[in-house]
């Protein structure tokens, strides 16, 4: 199995064979003054490990928590508290939601990278669909000091994730922001997200399917297959088992992935040991080292315990690789 550090390094060593074909400033690494400088703004349903975001290629990054709720206690992404008491909550069954960001957060972040002389922002989140999180960033790009482009993703998890890593690299060489975009929408638009639950029960609980779909999950004793397709999520296949439905997951991967060079990574939420397996069958078909990535919180709330998925995206924008 990859670590999320191999796949770092490895997009390091990409960026800087694409700066080889670029001109000017960009050629040599020296991004544009920060006064036509790009920041990019997402949430942490982006799965961005700390290794990413603290590091140089996640330089312009920028991520707005999303509020997990245990029982009636407020959490804030990231903390010690939350890592410790989801998983003890998802096994009880203690209710755990989640909501969106208020407008207020995204409004202190866009204020913040205007004072520190960003030009212009482009704000990427997860889809529409699962989230109320695009329409606070909207609300609050109406009134923020520098223009803020707003965009839906219609994916979610590291899928969104490798895309903003991508978005911000295009910022860094100081492309448009009207390009970047083009280029991210191009990258999710033929993205993947598929995974597999132990159970319906949280993304019943959460809205995120109906009450029937769960209850027939359940009846039927299945380890449902899902995907993440056009923003929502829709059911793929039932196996009867966990070991059919990571076999379906290699299967479904190797089918999305197709002939052209890809990225994948796998997701996990308390299975690592399945997930490192699942990661090292995956291999061969990825352009990239396959990491595994945990779920953040916001996502782990809903997928619940033993949750297992697999994003695939292209190597290159399918728009064009430099960008130009």
């Amino acid at each position: 199995m990859a670590s999320i550090e191999q796949w770092r390094d490895d997009a390091l060593v990409r960026l800087r064979s694409r700066r080889s074909q670029l001109a000017g400033r960009a050629r040599y690494g020296l991004r544009p003054p920060r006064r036509d400088r790009t920041a990019v703004v997402t949430d942490s349903a982006a799965a961005l490990p700390g290794a990413v975001l603290g590091h140089g290629l996640a330089a312009g990054i920028r991520q707005v928590a999303l509020p997990v709720m245990v029982g009636e206690q407020i959490h804030t992404e990231g903390t010690d508290e939350l890592a410790l008491e989801l998983p003890l909550a998802l096994a009880a069954g203690t209710p755990v939601r989640t909501s969106r960001p208020s407008p207020g957060a995204f409004r202190t972040v866009y204020a913040e990278l205007a004072r520190a002389g960003y030009a212009r922002i482009l704000s990427v989140h997860l889809s529409g669909e699962l989230s109320g999180t695009v329409e606070a960033a909207r609300l609050a790009a109406a009134d923020a000091e520098r223009p803020v482009t707003v965009v839906d993703s219609r994916t979610v998890g590291f899928a969104l994730g490798m895309a903003v890593v991508d978005a911000a690299v295009d910022a860094g060489v100081g492309m448009p922001v009207a390009r970047i975009r083009e280029r991210l929408e191009a990258t999710v638009d033929s993205s993947h997200v598929l995974f597999t639950v132990p159970s319906l029960e949280q993304l019943r609980r959460g809205g995120r399917i109906s009450g029937l779909a769960s209850l027939l999950g359940t009846l039927l004793q299945v380890r449902p297959v899902m995907a993440v397709d056009d923003g929502a999520i829709g059911l793929v296949d039932r196996p009867r088992s966990a070991a059919r439905a990571v076999d379906r997951l290699v299967e479904l991967a190797t089918e999305r992935a197709g002939e052209d060079p890809v990225r994948i990574a796998v997701h996990e939420y308390g299975d690592p040991e399945t997930a490192v397996q699942l990661a090292e069958r995956l291999q061969p078909i990825s352009t990239t080292p396959v990491p595994v990535v945990e779920l953040p919180a916001v996502l782990a709330a809903h997928l619940g315990l033993g949750a297992l998925g697999v994003v695939i995206c292209p190597l290159e924008s399918p728009t064009g690789g430099s960008g130009d």
